[in-house]
């Protein structure tokens, strides 16, 4: 008989501390202050224009680009 008030002595007061936590989280849930959203200011970014920005060419500019010579393509058929 001894040992059983002892085990319900002792589950009663686990029950009791678990519903003690329960509440005190919610009380302090309750209270604690919200957080303030933060507005963040968004400066626009410049973009880039959509027609192309053409430079005056300089007078020393010249091509010495110079197209390439290839093979025919006979040249290397061999005949029989």
């Amino acid at each position: 008989m001894n040992r059983n008030v002892t085990i319900v002595v002792i589950i009663l007061i686990i029950v009791v501390l678990a519903g003690y936590l329960v509440w005190i989280r919610n009380h302090l849930m309750l209270t604690a202050p919200t957080p303030t959203p933060v507005v963040v200011e968004q400066t626009p970014i410049p973009m880039p224009s959509p027609t192309p920005m053409i430079k005056e060419a300089s007078s020393s500019a010249t091509p010495s680009a110079s197209p390439k010579k290839t093979k025919s393509a006979t040249s290397g058929a061999v005949a029989k």
